[in-house]
């Protein structure tokens, strides 16, 4: 059985998820499609989904289409869960960058399409809500040009309420009695249909040479000699073919399915391994099972010993006897094990309002670090709290709400703050410490350097380097302002003495204390993270997002725009940004949206004082 794998992609708000719902309704998955807004999508099936009508856990289903066994990922937008659109890249053979003929390439779109670049995945586009009033297609259109640099294609033709137009068959498609695209006669726009089919044809015609033998012979070529030239035209990546319609009015989905079919290839797995786990994850029923994705076809009497295998649908499960290469799975009984990097950008510390509930909360916590790659979880020994560390406020407000709503904790938390970083501002000159406990007594002698990267250098045996290592990770992870882990810095031991027996405590006590004595409060700086933010505003608004954004800190790059749309680049201290989201909807009455990316650390003029 053939098998592929599909991303949905999309700045939020831009009709991923409807789109999604839709597919899996024109393909028969699903007997009825629901709506985002009404909290009836299938896809959305979180609490939190349906309150707030954002996706947060990437939705994984599957559905047949053309005897081809699909997985369909619904991947977020909103970038607090960047990390979970990652995974479904990771999973994905291609995707679907879903673009709204309302609002055009917004900030999440084009970090998605420059993602899709850096991970080589080949990508589809669908113009979505081109029944709205206010849709701008060709505009958008040509944006995509100037913008990923890379030449469209479109392969269908909305004509508003009626149906669409679809390029490759030049067959005319609008519902049927049943409410799902079928075809018609229609003659309404046949002359544009037919100039984008001649334009497709000589987008062809670059890749293949007798789709241009017949149109410099003033021949037309047929739809099989079109599609052949298309699909190579697409595995060359100097152009992207498109479909355009609406998801909410079930227009062109059809013609977006059969064009995935035909462009969009399963990639090739060569592996003796048995698979790739993409990330953890809580089921109904079923409790923390991990998803995956199979390299190797097995039975049942070839699974590994206690592992179960299911089909995915949104939260629904189903156990299989069989698992097939590339296709996605649930596997429960696999040993835990973290799957991705994490870039946690900001901090909030949160405590137990009953004394009782502390053991309860702090597996509560661990239970959410390990189903979320893009979150940490930090005990604070010290006074019984928890340090959460999270991508965004957004994200901290849907894991506090599943502490309340699914583990029944009730906490006090604070407000988010960004995570600073103590960093080595010159090299250091070498000390030396002498502890003795009992018959054990160590002599130790340390200097330090700025470095990229914390290490120990040194050649000792495993069990002394253990002490070692784990007195210098406590006390970087400690700091010395006590304003965050101590960072970039490299340790080089030049004397380890030890006489009678070797005891780890003590070789641990004396290398903590050298370490304490030799980076001094004065020889620390203290890095503030900065990002690179992209914001986007009606154009009425520029002035007041500007003025925001230098009240803020920021330094505005560059800036450009439509006369209907602004854009500013800029970067910012991200303790400016903990609550963007909101702010900017409010200044710009709901109209702007913003992306942010990981920007060099900016250096604040913080001493030993802090």
């Amino acid at each position: 059985m053939e098998i592929r794998n599909i991303a949905i992609l999309a700045h939020i708000d831009a009709g991923k998820t409807t789109l999604s719902e839709r597919i899996l309704w024109t393909s028969g998955k699903i007997l009825r499609a629901g709506n985002v807004e009404d909290g009836l999508a299938t896809m959305d099936y979180l609490f939190e989904e349906k309150a707030k009508g954002i996706t947060i856990e990437a939705g994984i289903s599957h559905f047949m289409w053309r005897d081809i066994r699909w997985n369909l990922i619904d991947a977020p937008g909103h970038i607090d869960f960047e990390i979970e659109a990652d995974m479904a890249l990771g999973a994905a053979d291609g995707a679907v960058l879903v673009i709204s003929a309302v609002d055009g390439i917004q900030p999440q779109t084009f970090a998605a399409w420059e993602k899709l670049k850096s991970l080589n995945k080949p990508c589809i586009i669908f113009f979505n809500k081109t029944d709205l009033p206010e849709a701008r297609l060709e505009e958008v259109f040509w944006e995509i040009e100037e913008r990923f640099g890379v030449s469209p294609v479109l392969l269908s033709l909305p004509v508003k309420d009626d149906g669409v137009w679809d390029i490759l068959s030049g067959k005319f498609l609008k519902h049927n009695a049943e409410g799902k695209e079928d075809i018609f006669d229609f003659a309404k726009e046949k002359k544009e249909m037919e100039t984008l089919r001649k334009e497709a044809c000589e987008a062809a015609s670059l890749a293949d040479d007798k789709v241009l033998e017949k149109l410099l012979a003033g021949k037309v070529p047929d739809t099989a000699e079109l599609l052949s030239g298309l699909q190579k035209l697409f595995c060359r990546g100097s152009h992207i073919l498109c479909y355009a319609g609406s998801a909410k009015r079930n227009m062109g989905i059809r013609s977006l399915l059969n064009g995935l079919s035909f462009f969009l290839k399963a990639q090739v797995i060569k592996s003796e391994e048995l698979g790739q786990v993409i990330r953890y994850r809580s089921f109904a029923g079923i409790g923390e099972a991990a998803i995956f994705k199979s390299y190797k076809n097995l039975q049942k009497d070839e699974f590994p010993k206690g592992l179960k295998f299911y089909r995915i649908h949104a939260q629904s499960l189903s156990e299989v006897s069989e698992i097939f290469c590339g296709d996605i799975y649930a596997v429960r009984g696999m040993e835990y094990k973290r799957t991705s990097d994490y870039h946690p950008l900001l901090q909030m510390r949160i405590e137990c309002l009953k004394s009782e509930d502390w053991k309860s909360t702090g597996e509560a916590l661990r239970s959410i670090e390990r189903m979320n790659n893009s979150i940490k979880i930090t005990e604070n020994r010290s006074d019984g709290s928890w340090t959460l560390h999270a991508m965004g406020a957004v994200q901290f407000d849907f894991i506090l709400s599943r502490l309340r709503r699914e583990f029944h904790c009730e906490v006090k938390a604070g407000e988010p703050s960004v995570e600073l970083r103590e960093v080595l501002s010159k090299n250091l000159n070498a000390v030396e410490n002498f502890c003795q406990v009992g018959e054990t007594s160590v002599k130790i002698s340390l200097s330090a350097e700025k470095s990229e990267n914390y290490e120990l250098a040194g050649e000792f045996s495993p069990e002394i380097r253990d002490a070692l290592n784990s007195a210098l990770s406590e006390f970087c992870e400690a700091g010395v302002l006590g304003k965050g882990s101590l960072q970039n810095i490299k340790f080089i031991l030049h004397k380890l003495e030890i006489s009678g027996e070797i005891n780890q405590a003590v070789i641990k006590k004396a290398c903590f204390d050298a370490a304490k004595m030799l980076v001094e409060p004065g020889s620390v700086e203290i890095h503030e993270p900065w990002v690179n933010l992209t914001v986007q505003c009606p154009a009425a608004f520029a002035g007041t997002v500007a003025n925001d954004l230098l009240s803020r800190g920021a330094k505005i790059v560059n800036s450009d725009g439509d006369g209907q749309k602004h854009r500013f680049y800029a970067k910012a201290p991200l303790a400016k940004l903990t609550r963007y989201t909101t702010e900017l909807l409010s200044i710009t009455k709901g109209g702007g949206n913003f992306y942010i990316t990981p920007h060099a650390t900016c250096l604040c003029s913080c001493p030993a004082n802090g």
